[in-house]
């Protein structure tokens, strides 16, 4: 009874940490669109906006996916948390996630790079992709870029 008891509250903590973390409010948000291509391996590239204190940055995404097959166009918005220096944004990302998306899919993520900053996306696929691995993503900030008041 005391096992069973655990694996509830183990699994009540466990998804209650991310909805915690979405009540506060977030650091930064992001959008981004790409796309992904992949047999066995997958590779998937885009362009995005990062919105944090009143900037815009634009950024670059590229990422690599074990066990999937297909061709899909992304979309993603998100809120960005732990984030106190627009710098500490750029670099690699890690999820695991699994999917199927016939013509249009998607869905939430959840993804964190080696400084703790922590992404929460929701997009959205359309084609044709089926992941059964995990996988990673690499951000990089435009070097050439100036931050722009975002548009209103």
């Amino acid at each position: 009874m005391r096992f069973v008891r655990a694996v509830l509250v183990g699994m009540w903590v466990a998804g209650t940490v991310p909805v915690l973390a979405q009540d506060a409010r977030p650091d930064a948000r992001m959008e981004f669109s790409g796309f992904s291509v992949g047999l066995l391996l997958g590779y998937s590239q885009g362009q995005g906006t990062l919105e944090f204190q009143d900037r815009q940055y634009r950024f670059s995404v590229s990422g690599l996916k074990v066990a999937t097959v297909g061709i899909s166009q992304l979309s993603a918005v998100g809120q960005v948390y732990r984030l106190r220096d627009v710098a500490d944004f750029a670099g690699r990302y890690v999820s695991a996630e699994g999917g199927l998306t016939v013509f249009q899919g998607g869905g939430p993520a959840m993804l964190r790079n080696e400084k703790g900053v922590t992404l929460y996306l929701q997009n959205v696929q359309l084609g044709l992709d089926l992941t059964l691995g995990g996988g990673g993503l690499s951000i990089v900030l435009d070097p050439t870029d100036e931050p722009t008041p975002p548009a209103s």
